[in-house]
């Protein structure tokens, strides 16, 4: 469970980003969420989600980059 809610979406940047992710992903998802709080932590996270996508990164890999980054920052989830 998240620390702080997840924040709706404020204006139409966001409105496309969380259609969009509900189209392709059923639901959009917490983290997303929670960097909408953040106008360039949000333009940041769409942007590198959408040249990773661009570039065909393997979602697997892109699974064990966010574990291994969890890691050396001390997440605990």
């Amino acid at each position: 469970m998240a620390r702080i809610e997840g924040s709706k979406a404020r204006n139409l940047y966001q409105r496309m980003v969380y259609r969009f992710m509900k189209r392709m992903l059923g639901r959009v998802p917490e983290p997303v969420r929670i960097a909408a709080h953040s106008k360039p932590v949000f333009k940041g996270r769409i942007g590198m989600e959408g040249a990773m996508q661009k570039l065909g990164v393997p979602p697997g890999l892109v699974t064990l980059a966010q574990i291994r980054t969890a890691q050396r920052i001390g997440c605990p989830f």
